[in-house]
């Protein structure tokens, strides 16, 4: 048994601030340490929209490689904002807008292992870096990390 760790980021349109990272009309912000940063999906969800923003959409592989370039060094999954919660196998965006332009799934992926991945996760490690896994969106892990991105 081991633990899987996430960062997640949000967006928050047109606005930008102290700490983010402008790509185009988006500013990205990284918020965590694996220290002491805990969520599940739904609570990365939540902490990005009470910061005015929400979990990532990342719409071409230039952002994909823009936000992957952050995590190189961290070797750990971060939280992304697609999912197929509301429909099985129908992945849509959490800010419930934009649609699914462009998506960089690992191989095989997505699997819905055991039947409950919803939720999807950026790989950070070197043989996987910037790929998409679909992951459980509630999972057994004591710590989770967090960023935040804002457009």
């Amino acid at each position: 048994f081991f633990f899987f760790f996430f960062f997640f980021f949000f967006f928050i349109r047109f606005t930008s601030s102290v700490g983010t990272n402008v790509l185009g009309n988006k500013c990205f912000m990284f918020k965590g340490k694996k220290s002491d940063i805990k969520g599940n999906w739904s609570y990365a969800r939540s902490w990005c929209k009470d910061q005015g923003g929400e979990l990532a959409v990342i719409d071409d592989q230039y952002e994909n490689d823009f936000v992957s370039s952050y995590l190189k060094d961290l070797e750990l999954p971060t939280w992304i904002g697609l999912s197929d919660l509301l429909v099985e196998n129908q992945y849509a965006w959490s800010d419930g807008v934009s649609a699914v332009l462009y998506t960089n799934w690992n191989d095989k992926e997505p699997n819905n292992a055991g039947g409950d991945e919803g939720c999807v996760s950026m790989h950070a490690s070197r043989f996987f870096h910037g790929t998409w896994n679909d992951t459980k969106s509630v999972m057994l892990q004591k710590k989770k990390l967090h960023l935040q991105s804002k457009a």
